[in-house]
């Protein structure tokens, strides 16, 4: 369906479009983005750059497209693309914050430093949410001191980000309190009594399943050593076993502290994306 489309689509560029503006052509480009064809947008928008367009005319498509691609998900082509609208355009400032953010959201924080420092701000609004998007690049990264000077040069009581940022500075304190899982404390645990660094690690469920396997398996191999001694196959079998699964528990214990430590952080790193989004959303889009 959207084959045919693309034919016919190019068949009214090449035939029906000469007698149209390029003009005309860009709006056509906003029409198909409001009714969500964006692949058709993409390909509308990426023929109008292949022609002789003047300068607002061509950070218009640059825009369109950019846009498109951002919502098709195309977050790394939409930066690139939007970040490439330039400081005379109606769409500027949009674009460069969309793009920054595009590339904050695929963790590229550095290059998004680079694109928010080259931002050209015109107003306080523009500038609040440069330095905004600035703390969120800090607080994702967890240096909670760049975090609190950057933050601390907002207006707390902006509407536009007033929540966030209040959440923001709670999440801060919540980073702050909350101290990692140590993977080293969680094996020593597991080592004294098995499972007991995986419930540490929050992970409840596996703590009492490796406790009650490692017991269980201690049990039957003390048994066979008492009833059969150390020679026995059974008490070298069920000795052997209880090894590797007192070994392994601790390993495991280790490992789930991690993993909950790897949890916490996408968690906390999901909750400031979102926060950084809405308000990008809420006043420019």
């Amino acid at each position: 369906m959207r084959f045919l489309f693309y034919i016919i689509l190019t068949l009214f560029t090449g035939i029906i479009a000469p007698a149209q503006s390029n003009s005309e052509r860009i709006l056509f480009s906003d029409y198909l983005i409001t009714q969500g064809l964006y692949e058709e947008a993409v390909y509308e928008s990426n023929q109008l750059l292949k022609l002789k367009l003047t300068k607002p005319q061509s950070d218009s498509a640059l825009y369109f497209n950019g846009w498109a691609k951002y919502n098709l998900k195309q977050l790394l082509s939409s930066s690139e693309t939007l970040q490439k609208v330039s400081s005379g355009s109606a769409f500027y400032a949009k674009s460069q914050l969309f793009g920054s953010y595009n590339l904050i959201h695929l963790g590229k924080y550095e290059q998004a430093i680079a694109a928010l420092d080259k931002f050209q701000t015109r107003n306080e609004t523009e500038q609040n949410f440069s330095i905004f998007l600035h703390s969120g690049i800090h607080l994702l990264n967890r240096d909670l001191e760049a975090y609190q000077l950057t933050a601390g040069q907002l207006p707390q009581d902006y509407y536009g980000f007033a929540r966030e940022l209040a959440f923001f500075n709670d999440l801060t304190n919540s980073i702050e309190n909350n101290k990692s899982k140590s993977p080293i404390l969680a094996g020593i645990f597991s080592g004294i009594i098995p499972g007991s660094g995986q419930i540490y690690a929050g992970k409840t469920g596996q703590g009492i399943a490796a406790l009650l396997m490692t017991s269980g398996l201690a049990v039957v191999a003390l048994e066979n050593y008492h009833k059969r001694g150390p020679e026995k196959f059974e008490t070298i079998f069920f000795g052997s076993a209880f090894t590797l699964f007192y070994v392994g528990n601790i390993y495991g214990a280790a490992f789930s502290a991690k993993i909950a430590n790897d949890e916490n952080n996408e968690l906390i790193n999901r909750q400031i994306l979102f926060n950084l989004h809405i308000p990008l959303r809420n006043i420019f889009d």
